[in-house]
């Protein structure tokens, strides 16, 4: 912790010392410290009073609130205290606080225009930077005087403390602070908020007096108002339990093996049943069941327990009962009902085109509910398991429905990079119908990512449910090779539903994660959902990311079909949208520079039979980068309410290298139905000035091929 030796960030407990520090100046002219609220201190920047050097603004898409701040002085990387803003804070329970500044800077160099100068109560300054480009983010660090990086960990005291920052690095953006007592509940979520005052004491006259207590008891009110989604209210473990089949052998062997005893099964709501207010109390009724089956051994017939439930999942299910609603029935907006719709969802093909006259709750129930209704059996766990040594061959891991306690554990299984150098992993990685999932009663708010995994072979997950990861990733897959999502879906992910990053060059201060492509990676997404992702975690973004899935030298090949994607959170965040994107294919950081000369990024990218819902969204619904040819057929794009960027992108250079002078050159359009959606094609490769054309998505019955370079027609033709 960096006030253990007091060498960079001074403790002063209290306002007794608060009083004696030098006064700040115009930067804190506005009076009344903020409040915790849950131990948290939520400060917009731009509510901050003005000081020389800071320019309020809001071009740069992603923030909260109305904007944000950006250094726009001259450098000051040896000169502290200029520009100086702030704000103080009345912390009420003392203890260890963390300061999260969401920041983001655009700098080409990660290492450059990254920071800002901070201290606490009046102690030294301190550089604190961030080390991601081109991205709003939490990430928010310093270094000691023994030179290691760490959080910005302080130890306050009950009081009143200041807090001020100096400007340093141009261009340097800051959206919002958040200071928070470690432990608490949802600390970084940007739907948070903004903390209140207390009161001036300069005394009101008695009608402005009682129009702020007015004021201040509705905002009381509000605040205290209930959620849509308690903190503390449940998840819907039984549609990811499994049925009452027999379970896999090679389940129970490799049980044996590690000397465990039998596993707990769990049914699954069987076809027939309805997600209705009693389907919880159904659930409950079916795991005390007993039934007669056949004895493995005899042959003869008995009555048995053939499944149990832990505690935990019983008091689940009371407590769903009495709130009269399961989260996963209010999520998926299905409240008991069945339409017509979902019902050929479930029992036909899905064609995505006959959606687009459906509500957003009628498509968020589109196959999610099919999928998770006739999973496998599954053995109860608290983790899938880390990989430390790889085994060799292919690795199957299967039938796990992995509920994670609350504690200390991050991630639901982890594969280790391996030793140093990197080496190739032959064979493949499998997940078979494998679930993750907070534990449903006192929930995991430390969990980030269903899987973490570095250097990963032939990826493939299939059959496989993420639900209510509190962060960030449903899985976080640093790939060497191909990868696959089959029948998987992803339900109210904190920040991306599954990211694939390949990075096989050392980047910011890390080395490489991962092998270089060994040959073309192929990587599919089939039958796949992701319902209500990006709400709430601490790194929300598109809903499905891929970096680096190719190169110039190995270019990559996708494909998306029979998928939906489907955002329109139940709440507005505190930015007023209700969703974010869907898709990103672009270049990562740790890879090789894009070559004109030997090719794209991608060989082929192809979305086909595949919906597109988004409402009041904060990015474009899908942005592509660097392919010879991408392909749209027979797909649904809605855009609804105010959506900001109602477009799929293509060639968005943010920095002005990521495309490394390559170009998407060939774009097909077949059969798609669109409202409010168009393409926006980037015309210029490698400038900040790019420059772009709008190319309708709508063609229904139609294939129409434009020339990417230019945004030209080449042909159109009656299907």
């Amino acid at each position: 912790m960096i006030n253990s030796t007091q060498q960079h960030f001074t403790r002063i407990a209290g306002s007794v010392a608060l009083g004696a520090m030098t006064t700040m100046g115009a930067a804190f002219a506005q009076s009344g410290a903020y409040l915790p609220s849950d131990d948290l201190v939520v400060v917009e920047m731009e509510s901050l009073a003005d000081a020389a050097g800071w320019s309020g603004s809001s071009t740069v898409d992603g923030f909260a609130g109305k904007g944000y701040v950006a250094w726009t002085g001259p450098d000051m990387s040896k000169k502290p205290g200029e520009g100086l803003v702030g704000f103080e804070t009345s912390i009420q329970n003392g203890g260890s606080y963390e300061l999260r500044l969401r920041n983001r800077h655009d700098h080409p160099d990660v290492t450059d225009a990254n920071d800002v100068w901070v201290r606490i109560d009046g102690g030294e300054w301190t550089k604190v930077f961030s080390s991601f480009r081109g991205e709003w983010t939490w990430d928010t660090r310093h270094r000691t005087a023994d030179g290691k990086v760490g959080p910005v960990v302080l130890e306050l005291e009950p009081g009143v403390h200041k807090v001020e920052f100096s400007g340093r690095s141009e261009g340097f953006m800051i959206d919002r602070v958040h200071l928070y007592k470690q432990g608490a509940t949802n600390a970084l979520s940007i739907q948070r908020a903004p903390s209140q005052r207390v009161a001036p004491e300069k005394p009101a006259e008695p009608e402005a007096a009682a129009v702020e207590a007015t004021e201040q008891e509705t905002a009381t009110a509000r605040e205290d108002a209930a959620p849509m989604f308690a903190e503390d209210s449940g998840f819907d473990a039984p549609t990811e339990a499994p049925s009452e089949a027999t379970p896999k052998s090679n389940s129970k062997s490799e049980a044996k093996a590690r000397g465990e005893s039998a596993p707990k099964t769990l049914p699954v709501r069987q076809p027939g049943l309805t997600f209705s207010p009693f389907a919880d109390a159904v659930v409950a009724d079916k795991v005390r069941t007993r039934f007669t089956g056949a004895d493995d051994t005899a042959g003869a017939t008995k009555e048995r327990t053939r499944v149990e439930i832990n505690d935990a999942l019983d008091r689940y299910s009371e407590a769903a009962l009495r709130r009269g609603l399961s989260r996963f029935d209010i999520a998926l907006g299905l409240e008991g009902t069945s339409t017509g719709t979902e019902t050929s969802a479930s029992q036909g093909p899905f064609v995505a085109k006959n959606y687009l006259e459906n509500t957003v709750d009628q498509n968020k129930g589109l196959r999610i509910r099919a999928l998770r209704m006739n999973r496998e059996p599954r053995t109860l766990e608290s983790r899938v398991g880390d990989i430390v040594h790889w085994p060799g061959g292919d690795h199957c891991i299967e039938d796990i429905l992995c509920v994670v306690p609350q504690g200390f554990l991050q991630w639901g299984a982890n594969l280790h990079r391996g030793p140093s150098p990197l080496q190739l992993l032959q064979r493949s990685l499998t997940w078979d119908n494998v679930s993750v999932r907070p534990d449903p009663v006192t929930g995991a708010p430390q969990l980030k990512w269903g899987t973490r995994e570095f250097n990963a072979p032939d990826r493939f997950f299939l059959d496989c449910d993420f639900t209510e990861i509190p962060q960030e990733h449903g899985l976080y897959v640093s790939n060497a090779a191909d990868t696959t999502l089959d029948r998987c879906t992803f339900l109210r992910v904190g920040s991306q539903g599954a990211q694939f990053a390949h990075r096989d060059n050392a980047y910011q201060q890390y080395d490489p994660d991962n092998m270089p492509y060994a040959e073309r990676p192929t990587h599919v997404v089939r039958d796949c959902h992701f319902i209500d992702c990006a709400y709430g975690g601490t790194r929300p973004s598109f809903n499905l990311t891929y970096f680096s899935p190719g190169t110039s030298r190995q270019p990559g090949s996708i494909l998306i079909e029979d998928s939906s994607f489907v955002c329109n959170w139940p709440t507005q965040r505190a930015d007023g949208h209700r969703s974010t994107g869907a898709l990103v294919i672009c270049r990562g950081q740790g890879t090789d520079p894009l070559v004109p000369s030997i090719g794209q990024m991608m060989s082929d990218v192809t979305i086909r039979n595949s919906l597109f819902d988004f409402t009041e969204g904060d990015r474009q619904i899908a942005c592509i980068r660097s392919v010879e040819e991408l392909v749209i057929e027979e797909c649904c794009f809605i855009a609804r309410g105010d959506h900001d960027h109602p477009w799929v992108q293509v060639d968005r250079d943010y920095s002005g290298s990521d495309l490394g002078g390559t170009k998407t050159q060939r774009i097909v359009l077949r059969d798609n139905v669109a409202q409010g959606v168009r393409i926006k094609l980037r015309l210029n490769s490698n400038t900040s000035n790019q420059g772009s054309v709008h190319i309708d998505l709508h063609c229904p019955g139609e294939e129409v091929i434009y020339d990417g370079t230019n945004g030209e027609l080449i042909s159109r033709r009656t299907l």
